[in-house]
């Protein structure tokens, strides 16, 4: 048999209640929250202010860690209506929140609590860049695929199971995102951007690669150099391989025409940086103006 004084936390005398959450701010930082308990809290805050309500526990599933700063703070928002029970039975001081319940808001009781984005309405807008021929919007979510986290400043993350519109979005509230879209394209879009490597850095492109810049474009190897390795390089319509030139008065000086600066090996050009003009492999090039 139990002790009569630890009856009341072993759950012959259990109850159950639902309420609305009216604060989330816990000053204790354990994730609790404020709830008005429907049929014992009442909603006159006259007679039993806000200040007044305990704090409930709220259970978190195990994936949580739930141990040595590995919690995080819950999702739950002031005005969810929640389901719990107290722990201390008759004495009904120490509420414990299990879950909340979706339901209708707003006066006319016609707005879900579902996020719209999850019921297959888009809610964020985009404007694809023309310059790149970036596609449109691929959200074609449908209730019940689409799962959905959403902050109160409007960051969200979808993860999309529709059919034939699988989809994963991760939306910064400043419009910089980055979205992996049904057939597996990746598209982004962002302000400012920074990108640090501690190593070294690869990059391989299996068709064509296109960058396109609207100010300047700066490359600049400290202590290295920069080489392009095969191909052509056509600077102005110019062609590297291709082109001709004229000898100029110089101490290199000479008549007519001539071969490609590089002959064979003009599909490789080594260039050293680090000065302000810089300089080529090949000295005769600083005496020779290239010509198509």
């Amino acid at each position: 048999m139990i002790p009569k004084r630890f009856i009341d936390f072993y759950g012959d005398e259990t109850r159950w209640f639902t309420g609305e959450v009216v604060s989330i701010d816990d000053p204790l930082e354990l994730a609790r929250v404020r709830v008005r308990i429907y049929g014992i809290h009442g909603t006159d805050k006259q007679l039993v202010p806000d200040d007044d309500l305990p704090w409930a526990q709220v259970s978190t599933p195990v994936t949580e860690g739930g141990t040595s700063e590995w919690g995080n703070s819950l999702g739950v928002q002031v005005g969810a209506l929640v389901f719990g029970m107290f722990l201390d039975g008759q004495n009904s001081q120490l509420p414990l929140v299990v879950g909340s319940l979706p339901k209708y808001e707003g006066e006319d009781r016609d707005i879900k609590s579902v996020n719209r984005l999850a019921r297959g309405e888009n809610t964020i807008t985009k404007t694809p860049n023309s310059v790149i021929g970036e596609p449109d919007p691929s959200y074609a979510a449908e209730y019940p695929h689409n799962k959905v986290t959403q902050t109160t400043s409007g960051h969200v993350i979808e993860i999309d199971d529709t059919p034939d519109a699988e989809r994963i979005h991760i939306f910064h509230k400043s419009g910089t995102f980055v979205e992996m879209r049904p057939n597996g394209d990746v598209v982004t879009q962002q302000k400012n951007g920074w990108r640090s490597v501690t190593g070294n850095d690869k990059l391989y492109v299996s068709s064509n690669l296109d960058i396109q810049v609207a100010g300047n474009l700066n490359i600049e190897a400290n202590t290295g150099t920069i080489q392009i390795g095969s191909g052509d390089v056509i600077a102005s319509e110019i062609s590297l391989v291709n082109h001709i030139h004229n000898n100029q008065d110089g101490p290199l000086s000479g008549p007519g025409p001539t071969s490609p600066p590089l002959g064979e090996g003009a599909s490789t050009l080594v260039a050293s940086v680090g000065t302000a003009s810089g300089s080529v492999a090949d000295p005769l090039l600083t005496s020779i103006v290239f010509e198509e």
